[in-house]
């Protein structure tokens, strides 16, 4: 998308338009990408710790990243609020996922801490907050980081407006941000992704 692309070569001025692109996208358009999806079960209180899919530096990496995406700066709802990191995570769980998705979000990490070293000659989680935001402007700048970049935003959208049924948009703080009606009847324990593929036999 043009318009992505152009704010996040500019990530300052993507941090200042955020709610104003988001609005121009739609919501409706945002949930076209994401009706079948589930948060991961993982919470965010933990930082920077290694699980099933990450190790602790790549933990920090993709969080890190996401801060400079989407700040907690008082315009709109931080990372955490809407548990952004939580729903990387469940991709990588999702048995429904393509691998070479899995592995492009892994990949694009594994980028990023070979372009600080390069950058900076020292690893990502020895960067300061300043360099960190330097680093990401850098990578939006090449071909490969403004589609990674790209990927991770929308994972940050998705997050933002799936129901907080799906353990992400806590106390709908991101509906309530992009001013969203939601629809009715809203999903219930009984229907949620997971489980109506199961209900079906489709697992």
């Amino acid at each position: 998308m043009h318009t992505e692309e152009s704010l996040l070569n500019n990530i300052d001025k993507w941090v200042t338009n955020r709610r104003k692109f988001i609005k121009t996208v739609g919501i409706v358009a945002v949930y076209s990408q994401i009706a079948k999806l589930q948060s991961c079960h993982s919470s965010n209180k933990t930082v920077y710790v290694a699980n099933d899919y990450l190790t602790a530096k790549q933990a920090e990496i993709i969080q890190k990243t996401q801060d400079v995406l989407f700040p907690n700066d008082g315009n709109g709802p931080s990372v955490t609020d809407i548990n952004a990191y939580g729903h990387f995570l469940w991709v990588f769980s999702d048995k429904r996922k393509k691998q070479n998705e899995k592995e492009y979000l892994l990949n694009g990490i594994d980028w990023t801490e070979e372009t600080a070293i390069e950058n900076y000659q020292k690893s990502f989680h020895q960067l300061t907050d300043k360099e960190i935001h330097q680093l990401v402007d850098f990578i939006a700048n090449t071909n490969w980081g403004k589609d990674w970049l790209s990927t991770v935003l929308t994972l940050i959208f998705e997050a933002l407006a799936i129901d907080s049924i799906y353990n992400v948009n806590k106390n709908n703080v991101g509906w309530t941000w992009l001013q969203h009606q939601n629809g009715s009847p809203r999903p219930t324990d009984d229907i949620t992704y997971t489980k109506i593929f199961k209900t079906i036999g489709a697992e």
